[in-house]
């Protein structure tokens, strides 16, 4: 038994976590998850669909503009208005969709522990590694489910935007010719191959200066666990213990102090640089797109279409490292959720399924 519970602790902690909660797409929920799943991912779809649409206009405008052609600008200014309707409207149903999943897969996950707690003969407050049981099954539950779908569907926008705007871009690259130690070198999709570059270097200093955020993240909300529930305590106690609670809960502040600032000097390394980095992305495509601009391979409207599919290339490209504020908050409390998991699951006997809740 050991044994076997030492290997599952050494699957990735997405395995881990979708072997314990995974079980609303495949129980009594698993066609509301997968429909609303389906529809997630085809809206997520849309928004790249539109955002192909609008860098071909972003080319159509800046080669009208190059050509001085002011009666064509009507017809761009009805396209531009219909690509920010399509903008709204898609934005607006995927954040009811994706708020709708996150509340059901809340649900089933939070039923399913609180009944297993529930039931138990002993309290589990008693058992070692259940402590702030009520906090877990509350926040760490909540963080662990929406999280998770937010991490799951930007990591498909990334993927889509990869795919389509990596084909796009090279195509808009065109074939400029450099010279290297004297000789002619054309370079078929550099732009391509530019963004690779410049999302490895970025992506590499980024996570050298966000990893210490996962540690960081992780012992802010242990100090935080620990100070809900010295308060919880206090709470239920007589008014005379209650005398020496303030010698007992700012030891605890102390400590949720401490985690916070150094939580505070690892964003603030990573939020230093993806400011400046945000601004050289913006320019650095532009820049980069030139060669092939003053050699005439490109138009303006293709140089600046290039940059705009430059900049969503390497968003798709450095996904870990951006989203890497959201892993650490979504792992720390997923393994709280599954240490919870376990110690509720060893002598409670096993879950009949989601416990039944009335709707809204």
């Amino acid at each position: 038994m050991a044994d076997t519970e030492d290997l599952a602790r050494l699957r990735p902690l997405p395995a881990r976590f979708a072997a314990v909660a995974g079980g609303f797409w495949s129980g009594p929920t698993r066609w509301q998850a997968v429909a609303l799943t389906a529809i997630l991912a085809s809206l997520t779809a849309a928004e790249i669909a539109l955002s192909v649409r609008f860098n071909t206009w972003l080319g159509a405008l800046f080669d009208v503009l190059d050509r001085r052609a002011v009666a064509e600008l009507p017809a761009q200014c009805l396209v531009l208005a219909l690509l920010v309707l399509g903008f709204g409207l898609q934005s607006g149903l995927h954040l009811t969709c994706r708020r709708a999943l996150q509340l059901r897969w809340r649900r089933w996950l939070t039923d399913r522990l609180a009944a297993a707690w529930l039931r138990r003969a002993t309290p589990a407050e008693a058992v070692a590694g259940a402590a702030n049981i009520d906090g877990r099954i509350a926040e760490d539950i909540r963080i662990a489910t929406e999280e998770a779908v937010e991490l799951s569907s930007s990591l498909w926008q990334a993927t889509l935007l990869l795919v389509i705007f990596g084909g796009l871009l090279w195509e808009l690259s065109g074939s400029p010719t450099f010279q290297v130690f004297g000789q002619a070198v054309t370079i078929p999709g550099y732009l391509v191959w530019l963004a690779l570059i410049y999302a490895l270097v970025s992506g590499v200093a980024a996570f050298a200066l966000g990893r210490p955020l996962v540690a960081a993240t992780d012992r802010r909300q242990a100090a935080e666990a620990e100070f809900r529930v010295a308060l919880v305590r206090l709470r239920d106690e007589a008014p005379p213990a209650r005398r020496g609670g303030m010698a007992r809960l700012q030891p605890l502040f102390g400590m949720v102090g401490r985690t916070w600032n150094g939580q505070t000097r690892s964003m603030a390394r990573l939020s230093a640089y993806n400011a400046g980095h945000g601004r050289l992305t913006t320019t650095f495509p532009i820049l980069a797109g030139l060669p092939g601009y003053f050699q005439g391979v490109v138009t303006l409207g293709g140089l600046m279409q290039g940059a705009q599919a430059f900049q969503q290339l390497a968003a798709a490209l450095t996904w870990p490292v951006t989203s890497m504020e959201r892993v650490a908050t979504w792992g720390a409390s997923a393994e709280r959720v599954l240490a919870l998991d376990a110690v509720l699951t060893q002598r409670a006997a096993p879950l009949p399924g989601a416990v039944p809740v009335p709707a809204e």
